[in-house]
């Protein structure tokens, strides 16, 4: 795992991938190869095999709440098996309650299956447990946005875009930004 983030952090995100593999295959019931291998293949753009490498996961360890808030987020975000993405980050909940994160997962899942209240009281809970995720106020934002108050909307995304640190998820943010001063 250490030479793995090492590899990563030197820019050689292939070669972080392939010790992790090999890992996996001398220690392959390893949760913290598999789970790292997980959030490798994810961070390189490979999302399917980053669902499976955490399902394997979950075949050692059903309760391993990190890998069943992956797998429900990842789902949830991707718009697909969403009873069953709110089922996995439910028990993710109950194995890890007062996370932030997780409880993220749980806003966006309810945005997803529409339902709007229950997601703005997961995130605004979520902000109050990861105050300064820009992620959060992202996804808050479209809640609001979702639930046509564009002033919260906007104050939100505002917030989110003081706090990417990222490009990429700063232009997406700006661009939501922008449809407010469209006709």
């Amino acid at each position: 795992i250490l030479a793995s983030s090492l590899y990563q952090e030197s820019g050689q995100s292939v070669r972080a991938t392939e010790i992790l593999a090999t890992g996996i295959t001398i220690y392959p019931e390893s949760e913290k190869l598999l789970f790292e291998y997980g959030l490798q293949l994810e961070r390189t753009d490979r999302l399917e095999e980053a669902i499976e490498a955490m399902k394997q996961l979950l075949e050692y360890n059903p309760d391993h709440a990190e890998a069943l808030n992956f797998i429900g987020y990842s789902w949830a975000d991707t718009d697909r098996n969403l009873e069953q993405a709110l089922e996995y980050i439910t028990r993710a909940m109950e194995l890890k309650p007062g996370n932030g994160y997780i409880q993220d997962s749980l806003g966006w899942v309810h945005f997803k299956l529409g339902n709007l209240e229950t997601a703005r009281d997961e995130l605004t809970e979520a902000l109050e447990l990861v105050p300064d995720d820009p992620h959060i106020y992202d996804h808050l934002g479209d809640v609001y946005m979702a639930m046509g108050i564009a002033d919260k909307a906007l104050e939100n995304y505002k917030s989110a875009l003081e706090r990417f640190e990222d490009e990429g998820k700063k232009s997406m943010v700006q661009n939501k930004i922008d449809t407010f001063s469209k006709p």
